[in-house]
């Protein structure tokens, strides 16, 4: 009788080691593994997030080009017939070239007086955008991205904007804004 009892608490001790031991493995391997995965998804979030900032960035630079032209800054300074045609020609080409939404101006008010789509049926010409915070931010003098929904097209877009100087002025005298398709971002997420 005695040895059935040694060999049962034997057993049962032999039993509770390998649970316990067993058990301990499973939690370290769970927490390796979760510790892992929360590594690489910080890794990954971190990787996608640089490429973000450097598409955006980079697709910044356009907008500041254009806001350092001379007949922009004409028609903002000067708006007539003549300066305001310079300005629109100059929108069309760079809309053109970059494969953008449209590409327009506006004055200190936030009223578009140059645009890409002037001849389209959903014009910004005559529209007035001072609510919108890239306007805003823009006229403060700091250049601004924003992805938004356009009011006057209904279509999702970036909109990139950069304040617009007249030599020897500190202050902004208007905004140029291009606003480019959002497929180009959505790829790159």
């Amino acid at each position: 009788m005695r040895l059935r009892t040694v060999v049962l608490v034997l057993s049962l001790l032999a039993f509770l080691s390998a649970s316990t031991g067993g058990y301990l493995y499973y939690f370290y391997l769970k927490q390796s593994s979760l510790a892992e995965a929360g590594k690489d998804s910080a890794s990954r979030a971190q990787a996608i997030k640089d490429r973000l900032v450097s598409f955006l960035h980079e697709q910044q630079r356009p907008v500041r080009a254009l806001a350092g032209l001379q007949e922009i800054q004409k028609a903002l300074s000067d708006p007539n017939e003549h300066t305001v045609a310079d300005a629109n020609r100059i929108l069309d080409h760079f809309n053109d070239a970059l494969g953008t939404n449209v590409c327009y101006l506006m004055n200190v008010s936030g009223e578009t007086i140059a645009s890409s789509n002037r001849l389209a049926p959903d014009s910004f010409v005559g529209k007035n955008f001072a609510f919108r915070p890239y306007f805003r931010r823009a006229l403060k003098g700091f250049p601004a991205t924003r992805m938004a929904l356009g009011t006057a097209s209904g279509r999702r877009g970036v909109y990139y904007s950069y304040p617009v100087y007249k030599s020897g002025y500190s202050n902004p005298i208007g905004v140029v804004v291009i606003k480019a398709p959002i497929e180009p971002l959505e790829k790159e997420l």
